[in-house]
């Protein structure tokens, strides 16, 4: 008596959860998942060319840099963070001109289906040392844009075009000179997703 007791006992459990799966599969919310949403992150991983703009023909050769970044999304398709990089141009006597900026700035990104397009703007402070001089803090402003296909939940890949503006003042014989350094460069940037 006992063993049928608890043969039915198991059978009306397997029942119920047959039951309860064929239920699930018909429920229908009305929610739209988006790809990102308020609270989503994102880091970044990049590496990049650094073309000099605004200096004299064959005085700055074009350079290369590495990028990491943090983001935090407000809403589906706006985000503040930050990024790091560090990148050297080499100059016409073999020198190495070697820039880490720190910015902090807000990206707007756009999404159609699994293509996203992201648009950044930073601004903060960049180290820069060339033949044993050195300038810090001089100020950066940063701007991003490109193109990227979420591969998955949590990974997305692609590229973005750089344009980066550092203004210097210093003090030489006595009076304020200033200049204004400005960079373009391409992007190939891989971004993990939590």
């Amino acid at each position: 008596m006992k063993k049928i007791a608890a043969l039915l006992c198991v059978l009306m459990l397997s029942a119920g959860l047959i039951f309860a799966d064929e239920a699930a599969d018909e429920y229908d919310d009305g929610y739209v998942y988006d790809v990102n949403g308020s609270g989503d992150q994102f880091l970044k991983i990049s590496l990049f060319s650094l073309s000099p703009l605004n200096f004299k023909t064959g005085t700055l050769n074009t350079g290369a840099g590495a990028e990491i970044g943090y983001y935090r999304f407000l809403t589906k398709s706006v985000a503040v963070g930050g990024d790091v990089s560090a990148s050297f141009n080499i100059t016409v006597g073999r020198n190495a001109l070697t820039m880490i900026p720190f910015t902090m700035g807000i990206l707007w990104q756009p999404t159609f289906g699994k293509f996203e397009f992201p648009v950044s703007c930073g601004i903060g402070v960049a180290y820069q040392t060339v033949q044993n001089a050195s300038y810090f803090p001089g100020p950066v402003l940063n701007t991003e844009a490109g193109a990227f296909f979420r591969f998955n939940e949590m990974w997305s890949f692609g590229g973005e075009g750089k344009l980066m503006v550092m203004p210097e003042w210093w003090k030489k014989d006595n009076e304020i000179v200033s200049t204004t350094k400005v960079f373009a460069g391409g992007i190939i940037c891989a971004r993990y997703h939590f």
